[in-house]
């Protein structure tokens, strides 16, 4: 499969998204973190690294980033005292919003190309590879 376009639309994807946050007190690593801890509500720490393709340690240092601006709560998981709990500020709540608009406005960017045909054509062909490296890699459930 030739990856020439995933590159070129990746690139405009970090052009977009560069200036979509630039405004934001956080930088763009950290933007989709704080999105998914503030649409989880709650989260174990092991339960986010696991969403992301990123190595443990990066995970790891962008969340000590956003505990020490208080924009994340990072308490001992009750259940494992080995593991920890993540959870939003209010003043993390304010900055995921601003997030979550950026982000949406990328993918209604992205959606406005597409008919509804070629959307669920696209779509069913990124399940079909998704499924076939799932099978691949034997892994069962997918990280959302």
């Amino acid at each position: 499969m030739d990856k020439k376009y995933d590159h070129m639309i990746a690139k405009y994807q970090h052009r977009f998204l560069e200036q979509g946050l630039k405004d934001l007190p956080i930088n763009r690593s950290e933007a989709p973190y704080l999105k998914v801890i503030y649409k989880n509500g709650q989260i174990k720490m092991n339960d986010l690294i696991a969403k992301f393709f990123f190595h443990k340690s990066h995970t790891t240092r962008v969340i000590k980033s956003l505990v020490s601006d208080g924009y994340v709560i990072k308490t001992v998981d009750p259940d494992d005292k080995r593991g920890f709990v993540l959870s939003i500020t209010d003043k993390g709540k304010v900055v995921a919003l601003k997030i979550i608009k950026v982000l949406d406005e990328w993918d209604k960017l992205m959606d406005s190309y597409l008919d509804k045909e070629e959307k669920e054509y696209l779509f069913n062909l990124q399940k079909k590879v998704y499924e076939k490296l799932q099978e691949h890699f034997k892994e069962n459930e997918p990280n959302d």
